[in-house]
């Protein structure tokens, strides 16, 4: 496979450009053809819709897929009183990306663990790309999660998904009714990308309760992260800043190493901002799994995760290398 821009050597049929041109502006113009609906974002469409950086207008459907029209009017699957969500219970320590350092994994008892269907990204790499099955989930309510989070082996409650962005209203106010009953550490793994305002109450959650936010850094270079993503990487890094500005201690970083693309390069990018901020700020290196619409990738090369690694140290102090088995299978 050749790139269409300059002829060199590319990984994935999805992704028709090679690494060194996804960085360049004419990425841009493949974005729209892997993204369906990115015209949408601060679009012109009847309906609008303000819950994440995506600022959706549309005529049919918002790109998370819970708003939608119907009978020309605005029909919502979620808002502060409902959500579409799947919820669990993992024994403590859980595999959560912050277990290496998170106090509530040293807990005993069971972390509540919900699962949030939709998210306002369109990561071509997603993990966890059955959240993008609405039809599946289930419409839960405010008092009903209240309840699943009444035992007092739940010692710790994590919000992600997809991501929570599009259904923060109700997570927020789902998380503060459970704090006035009981203590619990509240949690978010998010890509970060969600209304400045709401992402503030959600980290002052966490910071209540002694728990942390993790932004999924996916790429520093903003034509990369489009194509990768289907959106921008600008809200994310605002809101980062602005968490740590208020609640400095809270905050975490992950990235997932997807082949070839997000490289050493995106990494200094990443691990050089979050330094500037503290170098203390925790940050995991994920390695990738082929998934979804990149199914066609390996593993993270060792060398690839062995120069991440370097990278990232020579700017932060706690660096850490997540799914380390899958390094059994790497090239």
């Amino acid at each position: 496979m050749k790139c269409e821009i300059c002829g060199k050597e590319t990984y994935t049929k999805t992704i028709p450009i090679c690494p060194d041109c996804a960085r360049t502006k004419k990425a841009l113009d493949y974005v729209g053809m892997l993204h369906r609906g990115v015209e949408k974002i601060k679009g012109r469409g009847k309906f609008k819709c303000r819950l994440c950086s995506n600022e959706c207008g549309f005529d049919d459907f918002g790109l998370c897929g819970l708003r939608f029209a119907r009978d020309d009017k605005l029909v919502s699957l979620s808002n502060s009183n409902k959500a579409v969500l799947y919820a669990y219970e993992d024994p403590l320590p859980t595999n959560c990306c912050n277990a290496w350092f998170c106090d509530g994994s040293k807990l005993k008892g069971t972390n509540l663990a919900v699962f949030y269907y939709g998210c306002n990204f369109g990561c071509l790499f997603c993990q966890n790309w059955s959240h993008k099955n609405i039809g599946e989930g289930r419409i839960v309510s405010v008092d009903e999660m209240v309840e699943r989070a009444m035992p007092e082996r739940v010692k710790c409650i994590c919000h992600f998904g997809g991501s929570p962005e599009p259904q923060l209203p109700f997570a927020i106010k789902f998380s503060r009714e459970v704090l006035k009953r009981r203590k619990v550490v509240i949690c978010w793994e998010w890509n970060g990308a969600g209304r400045t305002s709401l992402a503030l109450k959600a980290s002052k959650l966490s910071h209540e309760s002694g728990g942390t936010v993790k932004f999924d850094l996916k790429a520093w270079n903003p034509y990369l992260h489009m194509i990768l993503t289907g959106r921008s990487n600008e809200q994310t890094l605002k809101n980062f800043e602005k968490i740590f500005d208020h609640y400095p201690e809270v905050l975490s970083a992950t990235t997932l190493l997807v082949p070839y693309y997000v490289d050493e390069r995106e990494v200094e990018g990443i691990a050089r901002f979050l330094a500037s901020l503290s170098d203390e700020i925790p940050y995991s290196l994920l390695v990738f799994h082929p998934d979804y619409k990149l199914s066609d990738l390996p593993v993270t090369p060792k060398a690839q995760v062995e120069r991440c690694y370097r990278t990232a140290k020579k700017y932060l102090r706690r660096v850490h290398i997540g799914n380390k088995f899958l390094l059994a299978y790497a090239p």
